[in-house]
């Protein structure tokens, strides 16, 4: 299926579907979207090899381990001190503590889009199905709606989406979703998509204005100012204690001890997500290693026709 057709395809059926007030913007690697590159909390991670996009696992992951410990930590403790160790402590041991952190750490996390810039492609991976294209290939389009109910009123709802190819199947394309379209506009997800071209195209490191960079100053302070660990919230909230507010210091040591929780569902997280680049075919996971291949799946797909 020719590529440009499946893109003319896609924007007669939004035409379709969308509302009269629609827009619609297509995007490419090599055309400037607009001034600013922003990840928002779009962009999980990022080096000198490949960006992963998020997936919402941030959110949920680790929250089973928080709810079970804060049930069985105290429930072990008093059963502790009132009775000696049996076999029941040992049951509340294992399904409030030890199961929730191995469901944690081993349940199956959702693929995120993959940019690798080292083979200047982009994987995804659905219903365990590998998906990819090459990135002087790719053709990206974002296209806004608006949703109405009545808590919230009316919401804008904007989509990325990026057009992938089947690796087992050629004609087989998908629309793949790079972001979270609530509350977003056309003009949000063309900075995020400029944000993964000067990656891809400038990176791995590079400047506010997408220009390359030998420092990875810019790319960190995005990253950090979307995404907050547990250690800046709490230098944060030491740092808005006000003497003659007496709520900003209760505030701060209630979060102080809430925070070995957070840190423990950041530290989860972390090993999940390590532990999930193993779950990708074989093909992806050896050219995300420090020292993989360089070349695409589609070139391997041509060597493997011959």
């Amino acid at each position: 299926m020719n590529l440009d057709n499946c893109i003319d395809e896609k924007l007669a059926a939004l035409d379709q579907t969308l509302s009269t007030n629609k827009r619609i913007k297509t995007f490419f690697p090599d055309k400037q979207a607009c001034d600013e590159p922003i990840p928002y909390l779009d962009v999980d991670t990022q080096d000198e090899i490949c960006l992963r996009m998020q997936t919402g696992e941030h959110i949920t992951r680790g929250a089973t381990t928080i709810a079970g410990w804060m049930i069985g930590v105290p429930g072990l403790v008093f059963l502790t001190l009132v009775t000696s160790f049996s076999l029941f402590e040992a049951g509340v041991f294992f399904i409030f503590i030890l199961f929730p952190l191995l469901w944690d750490l081993f349940s199956p996390m959702p693929y995120p889009v993959i940019f690798n810039r080292r083979t200047q492609e982009v994987y995804a991976c659905f219903k365990g199905e590998l998906y990819h294209i090459r990135w002087n290939r790719a053709r990206a389009i974002a296209y806004e709606d608006y949703m109405v109910n009545q808590y919230s009123g009316k919401t804008n709802v904007g989509y990325l989406e990026i057009f992938l190819q089947g690796y087992d199947d050629p004609d087989k394309w998908i629309w793949a979703n790079l972001s979270m379209p609530l509350g977003r506009t056309i003009e949000m997800q063309s900075s995020l998509w400029e944000y993964l071209r000067s990656y891809m195209n400038n990176g791995p490191w590079f400047d506010e204005h997408g220009n390359p960079s030998a420092s990875d100053r810019y790319n960190r302070q995005q990253l950090e100012a979307y995404h907050e660990t547990t250690r800046q919230r709490l230098k944060a909230k030491r740092a808005n204690i006000r003497p003659d507010d007496a709520t900003s210091r209760l505030a701060y040591y209630v979060y102080l001890i809430w925070s070995p929780m957070e840190f423990l569902k950041e530290w989860v997280y972390a090993m999940a997500l390590k532990r999930s680049v193993r779950t990708w075919p074989k093909e992806v996971q050896e050219r995300l290693k420090p020292n993989g291949p360089t070349t695409s799946l589609t070139e391997l797909q041509q060597t493997q026709n011959r």
